[in-house]
């Protein structure tokens, strides 16, 4: 049985739901990906939710199959060196986010 507070195991639980999700998206992944490191120019700094404006709103960016899809993306955008946490939160817009914090990145310049 899985110790509830194992954190190795929740990372592990954590990878493999966001690689699911990401495998589910088909084509949509890697065009966000490359809409991202297009229209986020180096230095750009913003939140997870920021970017999804700014690539669906801005841009024409559809929306993914499912809105964890959006996750899987800044998470494999830090993991390939295009964004950068800066340590900081801000508080979320939309209102299904219900104004809670989130993380700051920053748009590197890989």
């Amino acid at each position: 049985m899985m110790d509830l507070f194992d954190h190795a195991q929740a990372r592990l639980a954590r990878d493999e739901a966001l690689q699911r999700v990401r495998d589910n998206a088909g084509p949509w992944f890697e065009v966000a990906m490359q809409n991202l490191r297009q229209h986020l120019p180096a230095g750009w700094i913003g939140t997870g939710e920021d970017i999804r404006f700014k690539l669906v709103i801005d841009h024409g960016c559809p929306e993914p199959h499912h809105h964890n899809t959006w996750g899987s993306l800044v998470t494999h955008a830090l993991k390939r060196g295009y964004l950068a946490k800066t340590g900081e939160y801000r508080r979320m817009r939309a209102e299904k986010s219900h104004a809670r914090e989130t993380k700051v990145y920053r748009r590197t310049g890989a």
